[in-house]
């Protein structure tokens, strides 16, 4: 889970020498909402595609230091913190920054979405569920008896997310009996709010994503 397995060195960052239409350029080519930009080896912050838009109508040199945004990873981060990190900053890309203020690579949006792809959570075989349930009666015990005690198995589960007093809970079972396991979650006063079958998960992978950056921050 921790992202130094998952960095690229594909995207060059900024340097604040660089004019506004050349690292405009490099955003727009990557496809990125923001670049990392440097002075020297120095990490300095990141600019938005907005904002070099605007300032690519610029002919002058341009200072930089008003339009950077401030956030990073260290080398000891993992995933789930990167996923929280991009939702808060509406970015998806973020630079990895060394105990020496120094730039070791970035991950982007789609190498998290692979990483996740990779897991056997998502990659194995079998049903995904999303439910939920009041916080005061979760219990991951009572989640895994009802489904084994309608002959699946539980290949994986994470809470995704609390919203006023319920919890949101992802599932992943192989099951022959779908139908029995979600008449029986609701029977104890689950939610049972979407299923997803293993012949959809590929189309469904960025769904799944885009819930879980949903519930991360609810």
């Amino acid at each position: 889970m921790y992202i130094t397995n998952y960095l690229t060195n594909e995207v060059k960052p900024g340097k604040i020498n660089y004019s506004a239409k050349q690292l405009l350029q490099v955003v727009q080519e990557n496809k990125l909402t923001h670049l990392p930009m440097f002075d020297g080896l120095n990490f300095v912050g990141n600019i938005s595609e907005e904002d070099l838009i605007e300032l690519s109508h610029e002919d002058n040199k341009v200072d930089y230091s008003s339009y950077l945004e401030n956030f990073f990873l260290s080398e000891s981060s993992t995933l789930l913190e990167a996923v929280q990190m991009m939702y808060a900053n509406q970015s998806n890309i973020l630079p990895i920054i060394n105990e020496q203020s120094r730039y070791v690579a970035s991950i982007t949006e789609n190498d998290i979405i692979g990483a996740f792809a990779s897991f056997p959570f998502v990659s194995s075989e079998g049903v995904s569920m999303l439910v939920s349930i009041s916080e005061k009666d979760l219990s991951i015990t009572a989640i895994s008896n009802i489904i084994e005690g309608n002959n699946g198995k539980i290949l994986g589960l994470m809470v995704v997310g609390n919203k006023e007093d319920r919890v949101y809970v992802l599932l992943k079972f192989s099951t022959s009996n779908l139908l029995a396991i979600g008449e029986t979650f609701e029977r104890y006063g689950y939610q049972v709010i979407q299923k997803f079958y293993n012949d959809e998960k590929q189309e469904l992978l960025q769904n799944r994503y885009a819930q879980l950056l949903k519930y991360m921050n609810t």
